[in-house]
């Protein structure tokens, strides 16, 4: 029989916690016709602003064959736009677009209502603190194993 501490495992704990939130928030984007793949980079480009097409393969992690058929949907969609990059034209970048202004708001409305949920009964002292400590312990990993944050 295989065994593993999953009650002692912050690991699993985490992965548990972000496994729901994910489910919670793809149900009310799917209610708009939005993925949470498409959440993913769109709160990347929020986050970092126009980023190159490898560096947000790498923060949203997924592969980068993956990201490009992400990216060709969200652009004929009229969300994101490529471009070469001026200074070195094998890279390109990626931007949104005003038009993913109103879609983006429809996400950030559903995140907000997802976060609201999640932290339902906590009180916001322990909400700060929990904040703290996951940062705590993605800074601990990145030191260690030189990985990148992900949205």
């Amino acid at each position: 029989m295989l065994e593993y501490d999953f009650k002692e495992s912050i690991g699993y704990s985490i992965a548990m916690a972000n496994r729901a939130l994910r489910k919670a928030l793809d149900t009310e984007l799917e209610h708009y016709g939005i993925t949470f793949s498409q959440w993913q980079v769109l709160a990347g480009l929020a986050l970092q602003g126009e980023i190159s097409q490898v560096k947000l393969a790498e923060l949203i992690g997924v592969e980068g064959p993956t990201l490009v058929r992400l990216l060709d949907r969200m652009e004929k969609r009229g969300w994101i736009k490529r471009k070469l990059s001026p200074h070195d034209r094998r890279q390109k970048l990626i931007s949104p677009t005003k038009k993913v202004e109103g879609v983006w708001k429809k996400m950030t409305e559903c995140a907000h209502g997802v976060r609201d949920e999640a932290v339902k009964g906590i009180s916001s002292k322990d909400v700060a603190n929990l904040q703290k400590l996951l940062k705590k312990i993605r800074e601990n990993l990145n030191g260690q194993f030189g990985t990148e944050n992900s949205v």
